[in-house]
């Protein structure tokens, strides 16, 4: 017990409620006893000799470091071989008589100054024995009204001073956090504005349009700021709505270019040839695939195509 004690507890004794307050320390019990209806103390101070010697003479001897732990468990009523009692000399004297089988003596007077003390005993069970350890409380008077209120402001201001130290504290917590957030929000501005003007603002347009990080900006850019961000979002939709539409139609054109319908000679030679066919006319020239001319090339569709492969060069960027 390298620093003092206190512990405290109500307890019900035969003549009624009454408060046991106990400072404990390396070499030294006190123990004050108040009653609830009157209010009156009993207090006494015992050293670690004085408890040695007691327990001694019971024949059931104990460390003072024992016999405070012994106190203390009584009260805070956690085991059940220790209890506490408080007696009158009278009430001790009638056990001590009882116990030992001699004659009852006589009690004091009332004016005696053994009639006004207390003594709080400490009484230890074991599984065929009762020992008592009696500490004597001298009668120390009723409290002083004074003494009691200066007691109760100090502790009062205590308390306040306590309560003011754990609010600055809390204050300063909350204001170094705030502090954090405003740092690390500017930090992540300049970051975000040096990605921006590295990338370019077309670029970062397109990088928040991919990511869908759109809402960022909400904190990053002014409300102006924003809507031109919208407004070009708009724009890129809209442009890559007409390059899907023209790509689509510039497939359709590669199509009908790439199965040309057939000339209006090659009709008419056509037409011939099946007319001297029905009538059993052979035909005069025979085609040979070496004699047959390669398409002739057409310059709209060469433009179209080239058009097309650009615009999907773009789509794929």
């Amino acid at each position: 017990m390298a620093e003092p004690r206190y512990l405290q507890a109500e307890c019900a004794f035969r003549p009624g409620a009454h408060t046991v307050r106990v400072t404990l320390t390396r070499s030294t019990l006190r123990v004050e006893v108040e009653a609830h209806g009157t209010a009156d103390l009993w207090r006494g101070e015992f050293d670690a000799t004085f408890i040695e010697d007691l327990t001694r003479k019971t024949g059931n001897f104990k460390q003072f470091s024992i016999f405070c732990s012994m106190l203390e468990s009584a009260l805070t009523q956690s085991s059940d071989s220790v209890s506490l009692e408080l007696l009158t000399y009278t009430d001790l004297e009638t056990l001590h008589s009882r116990k030992m089988g001699a004659v009852t003596r006589p009690p004091p007077s009332t004016r005696s100054p053994l009639n006004t003390k207390r003594y709080l005993i400490l009484v230890y069970s074991v599984e065929f024995d009762r020992i008592h350890y009696p500490l004597p409380l001298p009668y120390a008077g009723r409290p002083d009204l004074v003494a009691l209120v200066r007691d109760l402001q100090e502790q009062l201001a205590q308390l306040r001073a306590q309560r003011l130290e754990e609010t600055q504290h809390l204050r300063d917590a909350l204001w170094q956090a705030v502090e954090e957030k405003r740092a690390a929000e500017a930090r992540h501005q300049r970051e975000y504005r040096q990605m921006a003007a590295e990338v370019g603002w077309e670029g970062w347009e397109l990088l928040l349009v991919r990511t869908g990080a759109a809402r960022c900006t909400v904190n990053l850019f002014s409300t102006s700021q924003l809507t031109q961000a919208k407004a070009s979002e708009k724009r890129l939709q809209l442009r890559v709505k007409n390059l899907t539409a023209e790509l689509a139609s510039c497939k359709s054109g590669r199509q009908k270019s790439a199965s040309p319908a057939p000339r209006p000679q090659e009709r008419r030679s056509a037409s011939l040839e099946s007319h001297r066919s029905s009538r059993g006319h052979p035909s005069s020239k025979s085609p040979s695939p070496a004699g047959s001319r390669p398409p002739r090339f057409d310059p709209t569709a060469f433009v179209r195509a080239r058009q097309c492969r650009q615009k999907e060069a773009e789509l794929r960027k």
